[in-house]
């Protein structure tokens, strides 16, 4: 898949993060990045949960 199918603007980090060359960096680099990229993962799937418990609470609020 390419930036545009998946929603990333331009000028974005996950677009520099997407054509970085990671090629040029160390294993010992390699693994923070890992676990940066982990915990970063895990803090949007956190906000995921509460984007959809706040649209659940509004929809039963509606309804």
């Amino acid at each position: 898949m390419d930036d545009e199918e998946l929603g990333i603007p331009k000028g974005s980090l996950l677009k520099q993060l997407r054509e970085e060359d990671i090629g040029v960096h160390s294993i010992d680099v390699l693994r923070d990045r890992v676990s940066i990229l982990k915990a970063e993962i895990v803090r949007t799937e956190e906000m995921i949960r509460h984007k959809k418990t706040a649209h659940e609470d509004a929809d039963s609020f509606f309804n």
